[in-house]
């Protein structure tokens, strides 16, 4: 019976409890979306290789070209350069000397083609579209007879320099002795 009395005050005062009334709901009704479209994507198809050769004869030398239905052309070739192998912690050491190049047709309808070397001095691509570099020396203009040499600066005028006195009159406030 003390339980069925405990459980009704329970009931009771989980009833009696004040409901907030701050938060009124929504009167608007959740938004809809449009079902998405999407478009197929573009097929790209694969670009064949026509000629593909490379040939590593053993003596760190190599030689390698391919070129694709696109008109893309890569070739290359490379020796070491003396002193080419590998050090005693088994790291390769020197360098090697590489030339080839690479042509391409650029979406204008020109063809595009680079040469390139690569050894000790670095990798120097040739081509016709690459910029040229500005000339670093320019030739230094000469100096027409009518050069003035520049005046100085104008200068203020300054009073001439006074001698310090050694006295300079009576002082306002003498106090008096009695």
């Amino acid at each position: 019976m003390k339980a069925f009395i405990v459980a009704a005050l329970a009931l009771v005062a989980a009833a009696d409890r004040p409901q907030p009334s701050y938060r009124p709901r929504p009167a608007y009704s959740a938004p809809t979306y449009a079902t998405p479209t999407y478009t197929a994507q573009p097929s790209y198809k694969p670009i064949a290789i026509l000629e593909e050769e490379n040939i590593h004869p053993g003596d760190g030398s190599y030689n390698f070209h391919f070129s694709t239905e696109n008109g893309i052309y890569r070739s290359e070739s490379g020796v070491p350069l003396p002193g080419y192998g590998k050090n005693a912690y088994g790291q390769p050491e020197g360098s090697y000397r590489q030339e080839g190049s690479w042509s391409y047709t650029d979406g204008y309808g020109n063809p595009i083609k680079v040469t390139f070397v690569a050894d000790d001095n670095g990798y120097q691509p040739s081509s016709d579209i690459l910029p040229t570099p500005v000339p670093t020396q320019y030739p230094t203009p000469a100096v027409g007879p009518t050069y003035v040499e520049p005046q100085p600066a104008y200068v203020e005028p300054q009073p001439a320099y006074v001698e310090p006195q050694s006295s300079y009159g009576k002082p306002a406030y003498q106090p008096a002795y009695n």
